[in-house]
């Protein structure tokens, strides 16, 4: 059976993809290892970015009801246990930056794609795909686990990290398929009854286990997601397992005392990799993700947020970029990886930069310190995550130096 295009996975990138391409008009297939409803792990966090494209998608009345408690700052916590809040209120929208599980975020975005493929001559398969299907050396389709075939022009890999398609094209582009430098392992809980939140996205440099680093993020005002995160490489030089630090967090740092009357959620532990979009070394730009007729979108082309680990945001974006493209030639293809990178280029770079200052215990002590007397700095930070004119002045590490020094 033939496609315009084939979309491989359908998390939030793989649902935007599918959505805006059959939005203009083209036969998309939408295959999925999973049945939806399904959870997936998550720090659980939606931030403007994801927003303005859900509002395309017709789906900020769903989520507005769905989301259980607004966001309206990030707090950022030292070794030296001091604290520095961060506003991200938006003016357009005052509920702008919220927590959803991903079982429900996931099963909104692939209905509302379902129905819009459907609507176009499309189709929905459960079905776990195993390659590109290749002819003369081409791209032509995808094969699946039940033996089915299908052929499309287009190929989108939007099946995370382990996509297959999305090591089918590492693999030609002679990529390393797991950098250590640019993953990260993760370990999320929910939990409830946690003290002292009121609304805000937590990310705690806790001393007993940096380069590690530490969330809670409130789904509800009883309900939490918590989690530990390491850079691979540097979970290499430690011998401290992330289970073992988050039992230390909660039960014996300074943050203890919010756990004394909180349960964890049976059975909710889990872990994960989170392929992040720091920007490859001598480059500062992405990966490359195309080969041949096959982009890559979201996790399958590594573009989690180095700094806070979201990646919502960035899977929604560069989904809806691919239908900017009738054919998927060299040409499109690195034209779309350009277009991708000037949208959220400057973002993951300056988030790359703050993951490798805040790696050491003195330099997060200092800044926080200096931000938490600095009112600019405070609203520069607050600008920089509505503007992008103020993000591009982060580039200059010497405007960094000056702001944080003067």
């Amino acid at each position: 059976m033939s496609f315009d295009v084939i979309v491989v996975g359908a998390g939030p990138g793989g649902s935007s993809a599918a959505y805006f391409n059959a939005k203009k008009g083209h036969k998309v297939l939408l295959i999925d290892k999973a049945k939806f409803p399904r959870d997936k792990i998550c720090g659980d966090g939606v931030t403007g970015k994801s927003l303005s494209i859900l509002h395309e998608m017709g789906l900020s009345d769903i989520i507005t009801s769905t989301r259980k408690i607004a966001c309206d700052g990030v707090i950022i916590g030292a070794p030296s246990e001091q604290e520095l809040r961060i506003d991200i209120s938006s003016p357009e929208d005052p509920l702008s930056a919220f927590c959803i599980e991903r079982l429900e975020l996931d099963n909104i975005l692939y209905d509302s794609a379902c129905e819009m493929v459907l609507a176009n001559g499309g189709k929905v398969v459960c079905d776990g795909v195993i390659a590109p299907l290749i002819e003369n050396e081409e791209v032509v389709g995808i094969e699946t686990k039940s033996g089915e075939s299908y052929r499309a022009p287009r190929i989108i890999g939007a099946g995370g990290y382990s996509c297959p398609i999305s090591r089918w094209v590492l693999d030609k582009n002679n990529v390393e398929t797991q950098d250590r430098r640019h993953y990260s392992s993760a370990i999320r809980e929910y939990w409830t009854g946690i003290s002292g939140n009121s609304g805000e996205f937590e990310i705690h440099f806790v001393k007993g286990i940096l380069p590690g680093y530490f969330w809670i993020f409130p789904i509800s005002e009883t309900k939490f997601n918590i989690g530990v995160g390491m850079l691979l490489k540097d979970m290499d030089k430690q011998s401290v397992k992330l289970r073992k630090m988050l039992d230390y967090i909660v039960n014996e740092s300074h943050l203890s005392h919010r756990f004394e009357n909180a349960k964890p959620e049976p059975k909710s532990l889990r872990g994960w990799l989170l392929p992040l979009g720091s920007p490859r070394k001598g480059k500062w730009m992405p990966r490359k993700n195309y080969h041949s007729n096959c982009v890559l979108i979201g996790d399958a082309a590594s573009l989690v947020d180095p700094f806070t680990g979201e990646g919502i945001g960035n899977a929604l974006v560069s989904g809806k970029l691919t239908s900017n493209y009738e054919i998927f030639d060299e040409e499109s293809c690195q034209d779309y990886q350009l277009q991708l990178w000037s949208q959220i280029g400057d973002e993951l770079k300056n988030s790359y930069r703050l993951q490798r200052m805040l790696k050491y215990k003195w330099l997060v002590n200092w800044i926080v310190r200096k931000a938490s007397k600095k009112p600019l700095l405070q609203e520069l930070l607050t600008d920089m995550l509505h503007n992008k004119e103020t993000q591009s002045l982060f580039k200059s590490k010497w405007f960094l130096l000056k702001t944080l020094l003067f």
